[in-house]
């Protein structure tokens, strides 16, 4: 995909969503809310169907409640993440691969 958007069914319509716009997507039983930079956005998806639509060179899963763009994040501690004012845990199940992608590709000096 080409795309730098993709499309969001939420209430009664469908969002676009740039994903230089995203900051990280956080999962709610059966719905996501995609935080943005301006905005919130709810929808009815899960985290596989989402992960089909974001470029995984910027995006990773960090825990199982939540996906992260790598571009946005500020700095990482123990086991949390900073995008801003808000702490994002790292999941023992994802923290091994986090760290060795973050490592493949140079952003660790």
């Amino acid at each position: 995909m080409n795309n730098d958007y993709f499309f969001v069914k939420t209430e009664y319509r469908i969002e676009k969503i740039n994903f230089n716009d995203i900051l990280y997507v956080e999962g709610m039983k059966d719905y996501l809310q995609i935080h943005g930079k301006n905005k919130k956005t709810m929808t009815l998806q899960n985290f596989k169907t989402l992960l089909n639509y974001l470029p995984l060179d910027d995006f990773v899963r960090v825990h199982k409640s939540y996906v992260v763009s790598v571009k946005k994040i500020e700095k990482v501690e123990r086991k949390n993440i900073s995008i801003g004012d808000i702490k994002i845990p790292i999941g023992e199940t994802y923290r091994e691969y986090f760290f060795h992608l973050l490592k493949s590709r140079d952003l660790i000096l």
